[in-house]
Parts: structure tokens; C-alpha cells; sequence
């Protein structure tokens, strides 16, 4: 028996298979995707409102996930040819802080979705290295879910901060100074200006210090400070973007007199 010459359906979830003819297959897969319509609603798809979760609609999605992060904001599809391939769609939200998820239409309505730092940074326009030189001299490729954390306004400055860390293969553990015009630079203290940066910003958090409560090293969005007793290098790269924007800002302002 050729193996290629039927296929097998399940009328039920727990059914016996039914083999039918490849034509028959081809009518069924018509009928199919010619009447799928959301579980929650029982209406069928548009392009405004797209499946975007398995058996799932954008509106129903966004009003019955019951899983953080909820207060989403639907901004549409994203190409992929192998999700194409495969017979599925790609999606991305955002969330009330400007952050991007991805989540495609195979996925369960509450599945847990973790924030793409990298497309959040393409999404505001930031340009990121897709290779890096190890120092060794070995050219390796840079992985998108590495990208770890943003640091400055990336809905506005015209630079940022951004964090790259890999856990496994080279565990490559860096940072970068993205800016809105292309610019890509690696920060390091080796570089006199990083490091002048980094030592002012470290400053200015030291001034800070205040027994049994410690170093203020942020400040949350109502107002409250964020303290810790001992600093590492990433709570300096909040005041590091700042001078870097400074700077910017200073030199577009001389080239436009």
C-alpha cells in the first residue's frame, strides 16, 4: 500500500481515523479554512480582526487572556516565511510601558508571552549589530532572543542603551549605544569617554547613599525610589544614556548653526 495515497482525519478529538482520498483531503482543508471562526465569539476571521491565538480572534484575545501581561495594544502582523510554511501567522502587542510581544496563532490564548527586546528596539527605530568579532578574532552571529534589557526612553531619545548576554555557546555578556541614525557603538570603560561617563554617573549615584536604606539607583513610575546597598555596572547605564543623548543633542545643535 503506498503510504502517500490517503490521508487520515479525526472527525472527534478522540476518534478512530478515517482514511480518505487526497482530494477529499484538499475539499476538507477548503471547508476548513473557508469557515474557522473564534471559540470564544463563534464569528470568523477579517483581516481587522485576525486569529491570532489557536481558535482565538484579536478582539476576544485581548478581552479574555486572563495572564500577564493583559493591557495590550494589537499592531499587527509580522512576515515570516517559515511561519508561512507551516501553516501559521505571526502577531505582535504592546504593552502600556512601549514594550513588544510576539505571539503567533498556534499558540494557547494564556501562554505566557515574554517581552522581544529585540523588536522592541527595531519597532523605535534602533539599528542593531547582527555580528560580533569575539576576541579571539572568531566572527559569530548574534542571537535576537539575547538581547536582554533597554535603558533610556526608547519611545523618544534619539540614543540607548542596550544589554546582550548569551547563556550558553560563547556567552557573550556585552552592551551597545544604539542610536536612532544608525549608529552602533560598543560601550566600554577602555574607551576614555565611556569611562568618564561611567565614573560621573557612578558619582552621582554615590551622592546618594544614605545609611539602612543605601544607594538610590532608579526611581519607579510612581515616584518611588529603587535603592540597593552595593552597585553593579548596569546601574550606572541609566546615567551613562543620559550624557550620551547630552552629547548628541549638543553636537546636532553645532552642526545646524
Amino acid at each position: 500500500m503506498n503510504p502517500k495515497g490517503y490521508k487520515e482525519v479525526y472527525l472527534e478529538r478522540h476518534g478512530r481515523p478515517q482514511a480518505i482520498t487526497l482530494q477529499a483531503y484538499e475539499q476538507i482543508q477548503a471547508i476548513i479554512q473557508a469557515h474557522l471562526i473564534c471559540t470564544y465569539c463563534c464569528v470568523g476571521y477579517t483581516d481587522a480582526n485576525p486569529q491570532v491565538a489557536e481558535n482565538v480572534c484579536v478582539a476576544c484575545f485581548l478581552k479574555h487572556r486572563d495572564q500577564p501581561p493583559r493591557d495590550l495594544t494589537f499592531l499587527g502582523e509580522i512576515a515570516s516565511a517559515y511561519a508561512e510554511r507551516y501553516g501559521y501567522k505571526v502577531y505582535t502587542f504592546r504593552d502600556r510601558e512601549g514594550f513588544l510581544y510576539i505571539t503567533d496563532s498556534h499558540r494557547k490564548i494564556n501562554e505566557p508571552l515574554e517581552r522581544s527586546i529585540s523588536a522592541t528596539l527595531r519597532h523605535y527605530g534602533y539599528p542593531l549589530p547582527e555580528h560580533y568579532t569575539l576576541k579571539t578574532g572568531k566572527a559569530v552571529d548574534l542571537n535576537a532572543h539575547s538581547w536582554r534589557s533597554i535603558y533610556g526612553d526608547f519611545q523618544t531619545s534619539p540614543v540607548v542603551m542596550a544589554t546582550y548576554h548569551e547563556y550558553y555557546g560563547d556567552h557573550l555578556d556585552t552592551a551597545f549605544l544604539l542610536y536612532r541614525d544608525g549608529t552602533i557603538i560598543e560601550f566600554s570603560r577602555r574607551k576614555k569617554q565611556h569611562r568618564t561617563w561611567y565614573e560621573q554617573a557612578k558619582a552621582e549615584i554615590e551622592a546618594t547613599y544614605k545609611p539602612h536604606q543605601g544607594y538610590v539607583v532608579g526611581i519607579d513610575e510612581d515616584g518611588h525610589p529603587y535603592t540597593a546597598y552595593q552597585l553593579a555596572d548596569h546601574h550606572m547605564y541609566e546615567g551613562i544614556v543620559a550624557r550620551a543623548r547630552q552629547e548628541y543633542a549638543q553636537t546636532h545643535k553645532e552642526e545646524a548653526k
